[in-house]
């Protein structure tokens, strides 16, 4: 029996892993695993496209996990598949077929969707299958019938998760050097808000043993991973639990990157020591500060403890982000803007906000007439209005969402953004109101642009930021700033690029072999970065805490030009004196340092700086 899996991704990234199919094809018997093909298909790519990858498999049953992102799209396959192989069986599962089994069905002309947690459910279909048996009434299985559609009972979740065999250790999903995995430590979630779907048909949290997470660590290490997206909804509940799986990737894999999800309840000063040692990423759920508004939906928030865990962590050094959820029932626009300021204030390396999703199979869902919610009715099911909520505020909503994004996150602003809220006499909101503003009714860019974040260049945003900034201050009168500021932004902009870009390293020995450093045209390395301030750039780092009036009183604006590279996980940022500039500059592959150089210097100290230069990476034989 031919089978394919065929995972639609949200897009081609170090995430895009078919963890949810490899699920289901580890827990299969050796010799179905055997006829079970695992097929990554992405947006990119066209229906026909994908229809011919699936079919090539020649499979006897395709079964597809839905989600919100790709419902419409993957029911349209299903469809076609429907019409192309009449005999074809197609399978559905995952969160949209679990709270929508029969519309699923009928949608996408489906014969069966498995509801909830999967595994058990789809051996014994296959097995009933492999039988000749027509499993109607299997536990956890809509299956169309002659007689019509039979849904048999829930099934309950497998109690010690490490009885499902692992899609790493059985080797359905194999790490690669340079990859990203995503890595399932526990499922189920503590809590139970009602907008949120993770606790539905679970109580608490199910855990992986100690041993089985070892054994997968072990085998990321082994194949040389570079990022770990770490699956728990929230991994430091109960605290211990966190802990242990901290010193666990510390002893193991302290170089691989970690992407964590956590509770700041339940965060602590050891907890943020062992995140430090630690190469990772932590994003905390605040969803709003406004605790009545949370209390609503059985979801709890003190505010000031929120904001000292959260501080534990700045003061270890912890990268960490927050969510943010603008919709919220009982919440305004108002409010979202105090939400918002409140989490900016905290200087988060990253604020990811969302719009209201009113999920099927979520206990808002179930009560939105008491809010008088009106929502999509397909996915992504995002709130449209409510009492609290309307149409115009959603939408300005969206634009504050998109300035965060585009400003902040994309604009790697954590850094300077309070120093510029100060320089310019604003508030966070104000200031990027007025971003937005400025953008949609001076710059002329049209909205459906503006809210395009994906589709915007680093390069881009660093010169929207400059313009705004420019913008603000000389409306502001005050100009005199502005040196500092864009200074203070560079910094920031090009040290964000050299880290994550590829690291400077000297050209391989033979590459050099035989040449005569003197004579030898160079270019600058393509990973070396040459930027100019309008400021002595050490002075820049020096201040600490950046303050820009204070920093403009005490230093003039002298000029510097700062070499960034990358040294490991450590970014290099040295002011460059004149004549290693102009070594540096003058290279572009056409001329020698006996060129460059033209008798400005003695040979002696020239070749001494080429040396170096050459020796550190940062020259190398030109074309």
């Amino acid at each position: 029996m031919n089978i394919v899996l065929a995972t639609l991704h949200v897009r081609s990234s170090a995430q895009a892993v078919p963890l949810a199919a490899a699920c289901l094809a580890a827990a299969l018997p050796e010799d179905l695993r055997r006829q079970t093909q695992l097929l990554d298909l992405f947006p990119g790519e066209d229906d026909e496209q994908m229809l011919t990858a699936i079919l090539a498999g020649r499979p006897e049953l395709v079964a597809f996990p839905l989600y919100l992102w790709n419902r419409h799209r993957v029911l349209t396959l299903a469809r076609s598949l429907r019409q192309r192989r009449p005999e074809l069986f197609l399978l559905a599962g995952g969160p949209e077929a679990t709270t929508d089994p029969e519309g699923v069905m009928t949608e996408g002309e489906l014969d069966a969707v498995i509801r909830g947690e999967g595994e058990i459910t789809f051996r014994d279909l296959l097995a009933a299958r492999d039988q000749g048996i027509e499993p109607a009434g299997l536990a956890g299985l809509t299956l169309r019938t002659a007689a019509g559609v039979v849904a048999g009972p829930e099934r309950e979740t497998v109690a010690q998760l490490d009885d499902l065999p692992s899609p790493w250790l059985t080797g359905i999903l194999t790490p690669t050097a340079g990859s990203g995995v995503l890595w399932e430590t526990s499922r189920g979630c503590p809590f139970a808000c009602d907008f949120c779907y993770d606790a539905r048909g679970g109580h608490g949290v199910r855990p992986l043993s100690a041993e089985r997470l070892q054994a997968e660590l072990d085998l990321f290490v082994r194949a040389g991973v570079s990022q770990i997206w770490v699956l728990d909804s929230t991994f430091n509940f109960p605290p211990e639990r966190g802990r242990e799986l901290l010193r666990l990737l510390a002893r193991k894999a302290p170089h691989i990157h970690f992407h964590l999800e956590a509770k700041a309840d339940y965060l602590d000063r050891e907890t943020a020591r062992l995140l430090a040692r630690l190469s990772c990423s932590v994003q905390i759920g605040l969803q709003s500060a406004r605790p009545e508004v949370l209390r609503s939906l059985h979801r709890a928030l003190d505010p000031d403890l929120f904001a000292r865990q959260l501080r534990l962590l700045a003061a270890e050094g912890v990268t960490f982000g927050i969510d943010l959820i603008y919709g919220l029932p009982g919440d305004d626009y108002q409010g979202f803007c105090r939400s918002l300021t409140f989490a900016l204030q905290l200087a988060p390396n990253h604020l990811d906000i969302f719009p209201l999703a009113v999920l099927p199979g979520t206990p808002l869902h179930r009560h939105r007439e008491d809010f008088a919610i009106e929502s999509g009715g397909a996915a992504p099911y995002l709130l449209r209005r409510s009492a609290s909520w309307s149409e115009r505020d959603m939408g300005r909503s969206r634009q504050l969402a998109a300035a965060v994004d585009l400003f902040y996150n994309l604009g790697r602003a954590v850094g300077f953004f309070a120093a510029l809220l100060k320089g310019a006499g604003t508030e966070p909101v104000p200031f990027l109101e007025g971003f937005t503003d400025w953008l949609l009714n001076e710059k002329r860019i049209e909205e459906q642009r503006f809210l395009a974040i994906d589709a915007w260049r680093p390069d881009e945003v660093r010169q929207l930021q400059e313009d705004y900034i420019g913008h603000l201050l000389r409306r502001e009168r005050r100009e005199s700033l502005l040196p500092a500021a864009l200074d203070l932004l560079r910094y920031h902009f090009h040290y964000a690029e050299t880290l994550l870009g590829a690291e400077t390293l000297p050209a391989p020995p033979a590459t050099l072999a035989g040449l005569n450093p003197w004579t030898t045209r160079w270019r600058t390395a393509p990973t070396v970065r040459l930027v100019r301030f309008a400021y002595e750039v050490l002075d820049l780092l020096e201040m600490g805490e950046p303050d820009l009036e204070r920093f403009t009183a005490l230093f003039r604006p002298v000029g510097s030009v700062a070499l960034f590279v990358r040294r490991g996980a450590e970014v290099v940022c040295e002011s460059l004196e004149e004549d290693f500039l102009k070594l540096l500059e003058g290279s572009d592959g056409s001329r020698s340092p006996q060129e460059i150089f033209a008798g400005s210097l003695s040979r002696a100290l020239g070749e001494e700086i080429v040396a170096f230069a050459v020796a550190e990476g940062l020259l190398v034989p030109g074309e």
